[in-house]
Order: structure tokens, then C-alpha cells, then sequence
């Protein structure tokens, strides 16, 4: 029987996993590594595991906390079973374990981890992160990454040991990628050399890959999502397929019963909205037309210094509440956008030339693209877009010390215009990103309703566009919007074929710390 080797991981509040350990791995808080560790104390890449001729060894990569056994400062050791290595101050401890398995108690032991994803009440990113790991884990590949079906779209959701250009990473494969969602028929190919087909393309010798796994992920029928993993080894000890296809099946339930609880959540809310909206806000907004009315009389009949002074602050606050009401309604309605061919260049710097005295006063440089061309939009529900937008990237570089800057570019691309915001400021937390676009959620702003972000990806949805936040702590953020020339957009390329499934790949990917792009 093999000889197994697993890694017991378990946490400063007490929680254990335990991972199949048959490859390299590497352990860190950036969310390339292999296994992502979230505690603040742990480095990017903070540790190395890699086993060479029967020997496994534990490498610090130069951490900032550093890793330890028996209380002593490691850089590079051998790892045998039973020995425990400290991470930091303690954030995470792992144990190897060896024993000898048959393989099906393998395969059993994989099945109930898996298992064990349906049981927990964990959100939707947690669910990929973890679905992932264990597939890579036990199927002893390398790299590979979860794409989800969303509006018309497979969009990668969680990635490992890929580069930031997934495309480019995983050229072999776009094709494969479509096919095995298309169709439903997996890719199961242990080692590349015994396929000539695969043999004769470039991209599989410049990658040099031995061995491609990519599955449909399947719920009653119906397809959601794809999983593809690939290495440059052959595994010597391939994964039981009719268990391995199982295990996926397991991934599919976790990935779609979290999506569907968030939905229901996030249906929840707008419901809660539309009622507060209805009930109140048109007579808050009739209130408030009182209040300014009242005020600037009160200027015109007391025109000394003082009263001015006061009278401004009133119509201030009414100024604010009067966008907050319009925050929850633009929320709360679904509107058709009056669509027309709007210039940007004209459009775009009206827009950042209205804020640049605000931006000077925070010491901001902002910059605007000049490239002609022409993007179908509604001018007037489009600028609330760019001015929630211009307002966030302000916020983001307002306590940055050194250099702060905000931008505002935008290219065509195949059927419409990409428009990027952006901003060197502090980024957003991973667990936030997930976050943002959920109404009356806020994050690192003393003021404002939560409405900004869930307003902008509805007004962009309404266009038949797509938003993308790119983001790393300490770095800063990018929005991508997408805007299809077409009114239907069903029309656009991005749509759904004939069949019903997607045509068209979409990375979500973070930026690197060294190419960051503004909000």
C-alpha cells in the first residue's frame, strides 16, 4: 500500500483541516499561493512545502513574522511526520502526518471532506476557495482555476498558480474550456504525450503541461460553471475518474447552494428597498422641497453674514439628503436607459473637470483620457455612475502620503467601449471586494448611504454592461465597465449562444502590487 502524507492545519482560534499533501505547495495571504491563509500576520507567500526524492521540506520565504519548530527560527528544513511548524505568532500551526491508505479509503476520505462543504454555513468565495484546494489537493495538479456561469458569461471566480493574464497562462485550454461546458464532456488526459492532437500544438510545448483535467460543474442537468486543472507533471498516481467526477459533482451542489443563498439575501434587500422607497421617500424628497423653499427665503429676508452662513449649512445637509433619497431610488426602479451616441472625451472631462477643484483641495492629481470615441449610453443615469466612481477614488488616496492620483481612461473593444476609473489609494481587503456591490454596505467612508456601488453595477447592468473591480491592499483599485454598442445585450458577443451557454471568458483577477490601476 502507498505511503500517504497529509498536512494538519489548524488556526490561532482552534480550527482544523486536514489537507492531501502530493505536490508543492505554498502557503500565503496573496491569493495565487496554493493554500490562502487570511490572518494579517502572515506574509503574501509566506511559506514553501515541497517533497524532493522521498523527503519533505518547509522553506520561509524570507516571512515577515517568520515560521518556526520547537520555538527556532527555520529557513529551510526537513519535515518529518509528527513535526509541527509555527507560522508567526502562532496564527496557524501544521502537522505532517503520514499513514499507509488503500485507496479506497482514499477515495472514501475525499468524498466525506468534500462532504463536509455542504454542512458549512460559509459565503460563496470561502465555498470556491476551499472547493479548489481540495481538487487540487486530490488530484495532484499544480494550478487551475473555478469559472462560473454569470450573465451570459463564464467568469473565472478563484484561480491558483496562474498568472494575472489567465488567457495567456492557460492558452491550451480556452478552447477545451468552451467545449467541455458547451457539450458537458470532460477533458481527462493524465499525459499529454500520448495525445497527438495535443502534442501538436505550440502552446502545450511552450507551457510544457502533462497532464489536463477539465469538468463540467453540473447540478440536475444543468450547467454552471467549469473546473480546469493542468500540470506540468505526470501524476503517477492518478485520481480515481468516476470519484474524482463525483467529488466535483459535490463541488457543484456547495458552489450553487451558497450563490443561491446569497441571491435570495440580495433579493431580500431590494424588496426592503422598493418598500422603504415607496412608503417614505417621495414625501421625504416633498419635505426636504419645504425645507430648501423656507431657507432660501430666509437668505433673501435676513441678507446679513450670519444668516447666510446658516442658511448655507441648511441647504447643504439638503443637498445631501436629497442625494441620498436619490441613491435609494435609483435603486429601487428598474429604468430603461435613453440610450444615445455620446462623445466621450466631452462627456468624461465635464464629469472630472466638475470635481477637479475638490480633487485640488485634497492635493489629488486626476487625469482624463483624450482618446476619440463614442460610447451608446444615457448620458444623464451614466454620469451618477462616474461621479460614484470619482467620489470613491478620492476617498481612497484622501490619507495617502505620498503621491495621489486618480484616472479616468477608456479603449473600444469587440462590440462596445471599456471605461477604467482608477486610483493608487489603499485597495480594498479581499473579504470587502466581495462585498461591495451589496446594498447599504459601506467601507472606509464616514459618510454616505451603501447605495454608491449597488447603484453603479445596476445602471451599468441596465446598459446590458458588465463592472469589474481589480484591487490589492496598499496598491489601489481599478473599475472596469463594459458598455455594448448594442441596445439588446443579447446582442452583444458576450451573449448566449443558440445552445443557451456562453461564448465569451471574463477574468476577475486582482491586479499585481506593481500595475495598479484607479477606481
Amino acid at each position: 500500500m502507498p505511503q500517504r502524507h497529509q498536512m494538519l492545519l489548524r488556526d490561532r482560534h482552534g480550527f482544523e483541516r486536514t489537507l492531501i499533501l502530493n505536490r508543492a505547495v505554498t502557503l500565503g495571504r496573496q491569493n495565487h499561493c496554493d493554500i490562502v491563509l487570511t490572518d494579517s500576520m502572515i506574509s503574501r507567500a509566506h511559506l514553501r512545502i515541497e517533497k524532493i526524492e522521498g523527503q519533505w521540506w518547509v522553506e520561509d520565504l524570507k516571512s515577515s513574522h517568520g515560521s518556526f519548530m520547537d520555538d527556532k527560527p527555520i529557513t529551510r528544513l526537513p519535515w518529518k511526520a509528527g513535526e509541527t511548524v509555527r507560522l508567526a505568532d502562532g496564527a496557524y500551526f501544521i502537522t505532517l502526518k503520514s499513514e499507509t491508505q488503500a485507496a479506497t479509503e482514499v477515495n472514501m476520505q475525499a468524498i466525506l471532506q468534500t462532504a463536509q462543504l455542504l454542512a458549512e454555513d460559509v459565503e460563496l468565495d470561502d465555498i470556491l476557495d476551499q472547493s479548489l484546494e481540495r481538487l487540487l489537493a486530490i488530484s495532484g495538479t499544480d494550478r487551475g482555476f473555478i469559472m462560473l456561469l454569470e450573465g451570459g458569461e463564464l467568469v473565472a471566480k478563484v484561480q491558483r498558480g496562474l498568472g494575472q493574464e489567465l488567457e495567456r497562462s492557460i492558452q491550451l485550454s480556452m478552447s477545451s474550456v468552451h467545449s467541455v461546458f458547451e457539450r458537458g464532456e470532460p477533458i481527462w488526459i493524465h499525459n499529454v504525450s500520448d495525445n497527438e492532437k495535443l502534442m501538436s500544438q505550440q502552446s502545450v510545448l511552450d507551457l510544457q503541461l502533462k497532464t489536463i483535467l477539465c469538468l463540467p460543474l453540473t447540478l440536475k442537468g444543468k450547467r454552471i460553471g467549469v473546473v480546469y486543472l493542468d500540470s506540468k507533471r505526470i501524476i503517477t498516481e492518478p485520481v480515481d475518474r468516476p470519484i474524482f467526477e463525483a467529488i466535483v459533482g459535490l463541488c457543484a451542489i456547495a458552489i450553487e447552494r451558497a450563490r443561491l443563498s446569497e441571491d435570495n439575501l440580495r433579493n431580500q434587500v431590494l424588496a426592503t428597498v422598493g418598500q422603504v422607497a415607496s412608503s417614505i421617500v417621495h414625501d421625504f424628497k416633498n419635505a426636504l422641497f419645504v425645507v430648501r423653499g423656507h431657507a432660501e427665503l430666509l437668505e433673501v429676508l435676513n441678507p446679513d453674514q450670519k444668516s447666510k452662513h446658516h442658511v448655507s449649512k441648511i441647504l447643504e445637509a439638503v443637498q445631501r439628503l436629497g442625494e441620498m433619497s436619490m441613491d435609494v431610488l435609483d435603486y429601487a426602479k428598474v429604468r430603461e436607459p435613453r440610450r444615445e451616441k455620446v462623445e466621450l472625451t466631452a462627456f468624461l472631462s465635464s464629469l472630472v473637470e466638475a470635481i477637479r477643484p475638490h480633487a485640488g483641495d485634497l492635493g489629488v492629481e486626476i487625469n482624463c483620457d483624450d482618446t476619440p470615441s463614442v460610447a451608446n449610453l444615457d448620458p444623464a443615469r451614466f454620469a451618477r455612475v462616474i461621479e460614484n466612481l470619482l467620489a470613491n477614488a478620492l476617498d481612497a488616496v484622501a490619507d495617502k502620503s505620498s503621491a495621489r492620483k486618480v484616472s479616468v481612461t477608456w479603449e473600444r473593444v469587440t462590440g462596445g467601449v471599456q471605461i477604467r476609473v482608477a486610483d493608487n489609494g489603499k485597495g480594498i481587503p479581499r473579504k470587502v471586494q466581495r462585498r461591495i456591490f451589496e446594498p447599504f454596505f459601506s467601507y472606509g467612508k464616514k459618510k454616505g448611504t451603501g447605495l454608491g456601488m449597488a447603484t453603479v453595477k445596476k445602471i451599468v447592468e441596465e446598459h446590458g454592461g458588465s463592472i469589474e473591480v481589480k484591487s490589492e491592499e496598499g496598491e489601489g483599485t481599478v473599475v472596469i465597465l463594459t458598455i455594448p454598442d448594442t441596445v439588446n445585450p443579447k446582442e452583444n458577443t458576450g451573449g448566449l449562444s443558440s445552445t443557451g451557454q456562453s461564448k465569451s471568458l471574463r477574468s476577475t483577477n486582482p491586479p499585481t502590487p506593481n500595475s495598479v490601476r484607479a477606481i
